[in-house]
């Protein structure tokens, strides 16, 4: 096997291969959460498996559009209609993606390649047959630190999947 390089950030080019293994890995990640794990409680008000939307968001959108920020790591977002009450929306669950290209972090020994947090949202303004308009709505008008966060950088799409690799929000940095 590839010894993996140690790097800060990556410069090395998300294809869309990339996307889609992460958002794989990332369904896999909910999954055992939400459907196999302590999280099946959700289960009567979410279906977990039927997001709105699932982006790549932050510094690895970022990159993805200009190829310049670099990665140092994955940020998966997933949108859900809000149902009653929010989704466990401050737990961040993690997964190792492991691919040579993108090398490891020097600051992160428990893995192997880059560390993807994988974070829900479930939110109330929404377009069930629009998760683009979604996704900029939750941006643009809404006022939680999450949705201020995420405006700050950039979003591509990952699902549903005719939207793939999508920048659907990009705020170039002067």
């Amino acid at each position: 096997m590839k010894k993996f390089t140690e790097i800060d950030r990556s410069l090395e080019i998300v294809t869309n291969d990339d996307l889609k293994a992460l958002h794989l890995g990332s369904v896999e990640r909910l999954s055992k959460f939400f459907i196999y794990g302590k999280g099946r409680k959700w289960l009567d008000r979410y279906d977990i498996e039927n997001p709105i939307a699932v982006a790549l968001c932050q510094g690895g959108a970022m990159h993805y559009v200009d190829k310049k920020t670099g990665i140092n790591d994955f940020d998966i977002w997933f949108f859900y209609p809000f149902n009653q009450t929010h989704l466990p929306y401050r737990t961040i669950w993690t997964w190792d993606y492991i691919n040579p290209k993108f090398g490891r972090h020097p600051q992160l020994p428990k893995y192997s390649g880059r560390r993807v947090d994988v974070m829900v949202r479930s939110i109330r303004n929404y377009l069930i047959k629009n998760p683009t308009e979604t996704i900029y709505q939750y941006l643009q008008y809404e006022k939680t630190s999450s949705s201020k966060e995420l405006a700050d950088k950039a979003v591509v799409m990952l699902y549903p999947e005719s939207l793939s690799g999508k920048a659907v929000w990009y705020k170039e940095k002067i």
